[in-house]
């Protein structure tokens, strides 16, 4: 898939970046900012919820057919498990675990800079044709 197609407005927004994907795998990263932060002064969930959700589609997007033009979520599960700071890099790395022609399974899991585990995810994801 074109990486230049991968650069959604909200990723955009959250000062996210795609790194790689390719081969059934997808790499985003970002750096914690305070706009990211909840009341606590730690990476709000849904900015992890929303660096897991998009590593995980974009994995099945990787080598897709062209006509798949986009994946939406079906379920995401998702468990948070450290806090991650105010200027922590944080990497998602993504994987598709399986599926077929329309629905695909993935995980991911995001690390911080020094490769602690902050949160990990799995779900199950339908492709967007073009239409």
């Amino acid at each position: 898939m074109d990486m230049d197609a991968l650069h959604t407005p909200f990723l955009n927004y959250l000062d996210g970046h795609v790194v790689r994907c390719e081969n059934d795998e997808s790499e985003l990263q970002l750096t914690v900012q305070p706009v990211h932060a909840n009341l606590q002064g730690i990476a709000h969930g849904g900015v992890l919820a929303t660096l897991l959700d998009t590593a995980c589609g974009y994995s099945g997007l990787s080598d897709a057919e062209p006509t798949i033009k986009g994946a939406s979520t079906i379920s995401l599960s998702i468990n948070y498990l450290s806090k991650a700071r105010i200027g922590d890099l944080l990497t998602a790395h993504g994987w598709r675990t399986g599926g077929g022609r329309r629905i695909f399974f993935a995980q991911a899991k995001i690390s911080n800079q020094n490769g602690d585990t902050i949160a990990t995810a799995s779900g199950a994801f339908r492709y967007a044709s073009q239409r």
